[in-house]
């Protein structure tokens, strides 16, 4: 009988383990493009057996993926190899994990993402306004929320006499946390109507999906030009505009729902060129001129 191969195997494991209903269909697709990225590295898979790839050749395709993918798909290329390689051996198809050591290459890349300028955010805004979900992609800009943040969110989580939000759901721990709402985002939730237990829904009357949300930014790309709108970018954006306007930066990490307070500014934000000016002119001002009078005074007194 003739060996598995790795190919067979991943395409196997992906649709019997992670394929809905074992999965969301998000991590299903997730997977799928992973294995699309692992076939274009290292085409001869689709001859090796199970137990013909170890450690060592694993380690070399994670290396050689630095080259050309960011550190996020890097790591699930290792995940998927990880599970992978456990239900084969649950299943007697190896003796071995040869992926429970691989470590990420050091010169991996972050995948950049940039916020919007304020220029271009207000275009967003405009450009919402006139789309039937484009209170959503507001509301975003001024929350910081996350896409699946977002999408939980019920009128249990509102608090009208607050003015909060209480996330339940998110990606981490962390992520559970109250945001206090601004006027405007205060408004967009009290014009929601009560069509179910979600506050933001569809067209359709239903909770909103990822495919939703996506299909509205790609619509505001059309609409203004600017090919980078994501839901991730509305996150950026609202952070970045957060530290242009001098917010505690301790209170931003937690109204975004991080651990760190380095990783909230190491990531998201990313001042634009404009307010790096405004910053600089604020040196031409009375700090810098006492500062000149003081050293005229200091290089007087040497001279004595």
């Amino acid at each position: 009988m003739q060996a598995t191969t790795v190919e067979e195997w991943l395409e196997e494991w992906l649709d019997t383990y992670i394929k809905p209903p074992c999965r969301k269909e998000n991590t299903y697709q997730c997977y799928k493009f992973v294995l699309g990225v692992i076939n274009s590295l290292r085409p001869e898979l689709s001859k090796y057996g199970l137990t013909d790839v170890d450690e060592l050749f694993l380690q070399k395709l994670l290396n050689q993926s630095a080259q050309h993918y960011s550190k996020s798909t890097i790591k699930k290329i290792r995940t998927v190899f990880k599970e992978a390689y456990t239900v084969a051996m649950r299943n007697h198809k190896c003796n071995e994990n040869p992926a429970l050591s691989l470590t990420i290459p050091e010169d991996a890349r972050e995948k950049e993402i940039h916020a919007l300028t304020r220029e271009e955010e207000l275009k967003v805004m405009e450009a919402a306004k006139n789309d039937v979900l484009g209170h959503i992609a507001i509301f975003m800009l001024l929350t910081g929320i996350r896409s699946i943040e977002l999408r939980n969110l019920k009128w249990e989580d509102y608090n009208s006499e607050s003015g909060e939000i209480t996330i339940r759901k998110s990606k981490t721990k962390n992520g559970i946390r109250v945001i206090p709402l601004l006027s405007e985002a205060k408004k967009i939730i009290e014009n929601q109507p009560h069509y179910c237990e979600y506050i933001f829904t569809s067209t359709i009357k239903k909770p909103v999906t990822k495919t939703v949300l996506r299909r509205l930014y790609e619509r505001l790309r059309k609409a203004t030009g600017i090919d980078i709108i994501t839901n991730h970018v509305y996150r950026h954006s609202f952070a970045t505009r957060a530290v242009e306007k001098k917010v505690d930066y301790k209170a931003l990490s937690k109204i975004l729902g991080h651990k760190d307070v380095a990783f909230t500014l190491h990531r998201y934000a990313d001042a634009e060129t404009a307010f790096l000016h405004e910053q600089m002119e604020m040196m031409e001002k009375k700090p810098i001129s006492s500062l000149k009078r003081n050293i005229r005074y200091k290089v007087a007194t040497h001279r004595r």
